[in-house]
């Protein structure tokens, strides 16, 4: 029998939790590679639902990215690589102030990634704003990024969930840097890569919660997932697909 959302995300218990302060300044570097179509999910509000012009779905990171062997007795042990080393040079400022939690499943009740075609990544971000938005939250996770929505003063600040999928809970979204755009925020970071992974499948939420900038009607998201592989998707545009390689 095919799980139901909530089943699958109920299998996703464990959380992990990251506090950060950070930001970053990209130039982009558009592929050949084509565009994915956003799926037809209700935008969010307060965005358009769409990329900034010129910045493709998927592209290369700005930045050189080393990846440690694991197990290479002239590299790092599985115990001494660092998990976040697709973010090591990414840049940090500039950045506004902000604080992050991630955990495995989504912490949102109605909305996120839904268990589909095992052959396609996903990718999903949506912007909370307001006191309000805290009823969106689901009752199967507890902690972590429930807890950072939960306490957080939206007069003063706001929050960005990205959610991932699919594959190990041990892989997780992180974030370097938030920084400010005329009409909201970019948000740049990475996917955890460590040595040794759990075998669950399950998606991934980073929330992170922000110093509002002036203007906040739009939000986009540039996720590092590999040395060569950059994914691009802006708050509003539902769950999108992304080709596994």
């Amino acid at each position: 029998m095919e799980r139901t959302r909530r089943d699958v995300l109920k299998l996703a218990g464990v959380s992990v939790t990251t506090l950060i302060a950070g930001c970053l300044d990209d130039s982009e570097q558009p592929t050949d590679r084509p565009v994915d179509q956003p799926s037809e999910t209700p935008s969010d509000p307060v965005t358009d639902g769409r990329l900034p012009a010129g910045l493709q779905r998927v592209d290369e990171p700005p930045y050189e990215i080393t990846a440690p062997e694991c197990g290479s007795p002239k590299t790092p042990t599985s115990s001494e690589r660092d998990a976040l080393y697709l973010c090591a040079n990414m840049p940090a400022e500039p950045s506004l102030s902000f604080s992050q939690a991630s955990t495995r499943g989504s912490v949102l009740a109605d909305a996120g990634l839904e268990l589909g075609d095992q052959t396609n990544n996903e990718l999903f971000a949506t912007l909370l704003t307001e006191a309000a938005d805290r009823d969106r939250l689901s009752d199967d996770i507890v902690g972590g990024p429930t807890e950072l929505i939960a306490e957080t003063a939206f007069d003063t600040h706001a929050v960005l969930v990205v959610e991932t999928g699919w594959g190990s809970g041990s892989v997780y979204p992180h974030i370097k840097r938030v920084e400010a755009t005329d009409t909201g925020v970019r948000v740049f970071g990475c996917h955890s890569d460590p040595c040794i992974q759990t075998a669950d499948y399950s998606s991934r939420t980073a929330a992170v919660r922000f110093e509002r900038p002036d203007t906040l009607e739009t939000g986009v998201v540039s996720l590092t997932v590999a040395p060569d592989e950059r994914w691009n998707v802006a708050t509003g545009e539902g769950v999108v697909a992304i080709p596994g390689r």
